[in-house]
């Protein structure tokens, strides 16, 4: 098999707990890169803070940001954006705000990360991450935005459990899907890592029985799906992993999942 678009998600996937790319990881994908393989970043975060981890490896690729809402070529040329309505996510804002708990919303607009006003802990922790500071704004502002390519709403596991239920009946024109059990992440209905993978694979003319694949969690399923080569980390749920089959799982992120496959390639 020789992959000819390799795609690959970021967190908990291509970098291991400390958040970095390890030796053999990056070493598996410039070999690739050399074969003249594209690597292809697909991330739920922000292009800013996709390239913090990234440019572990290299300075310049295509990508996948925002679960699919906004994807470049190399040239930095956008090949899909898709945002939602500003006023929504200022409902969406006001309805995590009236919750009797600690979680708390962002909204990515474009190449901009919004916080509310008073930075909540979880924002903090999300900023030494990914390595970007986020703006803090209010709700008015919010809604004087052109549109929004993503929100999302960080909260303790059955916080979020309950809301992704009332939010999803609320908003049936929103995608809500988990990334982590912490992270509930909102985008445009039809926008996802899965509609994205299929419009680069036509613009590098790359049939999608010939595109490989890594993911470790519920917003990463459709591109895995859409996919001919598909592989799920060994650190992925269990339900997931029980769907994709042994033959699709590989190490977890802690031991070059990523490298044990592309290092098997031809």
């Amino acid at each position: 098999m020789s992959a000819k678009l390799i795609f690959s998600d970021i967190d908990d996937t291509l970098i291991n707990d400390d958040l970095q790319v390890t030796p053999k990881t990056r070493d598996a994908i410039r070999k690739q890169i050399i074969k003249g393989n594209i690597f292809v970043p697909t991330s739920a975060r922000l292009p800013k803070g996709m390239m913090t981890a990234v440019g572990q490896i290299l300075k310049v690729c295509p990508l996948i940001a925002y679960n699919g809402a906004l994807a470049l070529d190399e040239t930095g040329r956008a090949l899909v954006t898709r945002f939602f309505d500003a006023k929504k996510a200022a409902e969406i804002c006001r309805y995590v705000d009236e919750q009797d708990n600690s979680s708390a919303w962002n909204i990515y607009s474009g190449y901009v990360w919004y916080c509310a006003e008073k930075k909540s802990p979880r924002v903090e922790h999300e900023e030494k991450i990914v390595d970007v500071k986020a703006t803090p704004a209010s709700i008015e502002k919010i809604v004087k935005l052109q549109g929004v390519h993503k929100a999302l709403i960080m909260g303790e596991p059955e916080d979020l459990d309950r809301m992704q239920k009332e939010l999803i009946a609320k908003f049936p024109d929103l995608s809500f899907v988990r990334s982590s059990k912490i992270l509930l992440e909102v985008v445009l209905k039809g926008v996802s890592k899965a509609s994205a993978v299929k419009i680069l694979a036509q613009e590098y003319k790359v049939p999608l029985k010939d595109c490989i694949a890594f993911g470790d969690n519920y917003n990463d399923e459709e591109m895995l799906e859409e996919v001919g080569h598909p592989y799920l980390m060994g650190n992925a749920p269990v339900d997931l992993q029980k769907k994709f089959g042994s033959d699709h799982i590989t190490l977890d992120n802690n031991h070059d999942g990523i490298a044990q496959v592309l290092d098997d390639l031809e």
